[in-house]
């Protein structure tokens, strides 16, 4: 998690709120894969500019966000709640996916940044529509997919022991992340 602060409902929000610009990202990325396709060299420039933002947060933001989902959430709900331990699996393998097709996302982006041929040029446009698509499909089906198991058995499983427990946890690790040693100021997950 990039951002150490925690709203006023908790680590929850500040999920969900991440959840939510990485579907405003998702809106970016499909933006600038259709420009590449439909409006032609003239718009590389901008198109190139606005994926490599979109890749940006992926990189930053959104794998802070996947590990710590790995390293405190996943673990702690797997614990607590164990009939939820394949959709853990299914989570993980997604996060798993994600990188190796941001990584590809990435290499393509660079080299239609460099001077290509005009063949080479709809080949990369080609590997960048399907790799970005199917980004696009997995983000949005993966953060589905936790909002619908993993946030909704946080608020109906746990107790609000486990609850506070969980958001202790969480900012802890987020403090460990960012590198901060100032005390947080949090409300509980309601």
């Amino acid at each position: 998690m990039s951002d150490v602060r925690m709203t006023k409902d908790g680590v929850l929000a500040l999920l969900n709120e991440e959840h939510q610009m990485a579907l405003d990202k998702i809106e970016c990325l499909d933006t600038a894969l259709v420009g590449l396709q439909f409006e032609g060299k003239s718009s590389v420039g901008r198109n190139l500019k606005q994926l490599r933002s979109v890749l940006g947060f992926f990189q930053g933001k959104l794998m802070k966000h996947m590990k710590l989902e790995e390293q405190v959430i996943f673990p702690f709900i797997k614990s607590h709640v164990p009939k939820l331990d394949s959709v853990l699996g299914v989570l993980c393998s997604q996060h798993e996916d994600f990188k190796g097709n941001s990584e590809d996302l990435q290499l393509f982006v660079d080299m239609l940044s460099n001077k290509t041929s005009k063949s080479d040029y709809s080949k990369i446009i080609r590997k960048l529509r399907e790799v970005g698509t199917y980004l696009i499909y997995l983000l949005r089906h993966h953060i589905q997919l936790e909002h619908q198991n993993i946030y909704k058995m946080i608020n109906r499983e746990l107790s609000k022991n486990e609850k506070r427990e969980l958001e202790r946890r969480v900012k802890e690790k987020a403090i460990l992340v960012n590198g901060i040693n100032k005390k947080l100021k949090c409300k509980s997950i309601k």
